[in-house]
């Protein structure tokens, strides 16, 4: 028979029990973890993969503007001025106001690509004004009525923080106006306390919110998913309001990092 080490006492049934039992709370402890880890690396995934589709939708959209638009422009320019080297005397005044019309289109819409990827205003003059140039723009583009209200924002407001609202109001709208035919728009952004809150209303054809959330997490649209994932980022939460013929509301609380000394 064994006997127990000098100078410890025998362990009873009792104390055996409670080791067994913190062994069994620590093996559960680990279980629970090891599940976390999991679970966040395989949340860490679906958002790379969520980022990369994304960047590629946006690349077949700059690709398919670039071609359809600019690159026609520019084709048909070629053809215009390689016409007037092979015809120098034939209708040479009317054929170089082509072509210079044809620049004007192509500048034009290049200058209209560059203000979209990243308006120069928002870096410029701020998010108040970038986010009413985007509501100009929107709203002479397809003659929605697009209201703005914007609050008092920290003067040193945090550039990434303001990339991120501007992106999900330009989302938003492009979805209002796009695939809910919205005829008036409502946004709305102000400071509670440590927060900022985007407000975004639109009087289209609404939607069915279950849904367009299960579309975006199968990937079917990607629009819906990037925006809850960037403000996810931030630390934020994007809430959905909407029924079928009823419009739809955007609701986006983010946290506000105040310096010391602010209110």
């Amino acid at each position: 028979m064994k006997t127990p080490p000098i100078g410890l006492p025998p362990r009873n049934g009792e104390e055996n029990q409670k080791m067994r039992d913190e062994l069994q709370r620590l093996s559960d402890q680990q279980s629970r973890l090891f599940a976390q880890l999991q679970a966040g690396e395989n949340h860490f995934k679906q958002l790379a993969r969520s980022v990369w589709r994304v960047q590629e939708n946006e690349r077949r959209r700059l690709a398919r503007e670039l071609h359809d638009g600019i690159g026609q422009h520019l084709t048909a320019l070629h053809h215009r001025l390689h016409g007037l080297a092979r015809n120098p005397g034939c209708s040479v005044d009317e054929r170089l106001q082509q072509a210079s019309t044809l620049c004007e289109t192509a500048i034009s819409e290049v200058r209209a690509l560059s203000r979209m990827l990243r308006p120069q205003i928002l870096d410029d003059l701020g998010l108040s004004a970038a986010l009413q140039w985007l509501a100009r723009y929107s709203s002479e583009d397809s003659g929605c009525m697009i209201e703005v209200d914007v609050g008092d924002l920290p003067e040193d407001f945090d550039s990434e923080l303001s990339t991120l609202i501007f992106r999900v109001a330009q989302e938003a709208l492009a979805n209002a106006l796009k695939h809910a035919q919205a005829k008036h728009v409502v946004m709305r952004l102000t400071r509670r306390a440590n927060h900022l809150l985007l407000l975004i209303v639109d009087d289209g054809c609404g939607c069915d919110v279950e849904r367009a959330w299960r579309r975006s997490s199968e990937s079917e649209s990607s629009g819906l998913a990037s925006m809850r994932e960037r403000v996810n980022l931030f630390g934020g939460q994007l809430e959905l309001i909407s029924q079928p013929g009823e419009g739809l509301q955007l609701r986006v609380r983010l946290p506000l990092t105040v310096e010391p000394g602010e209110s």
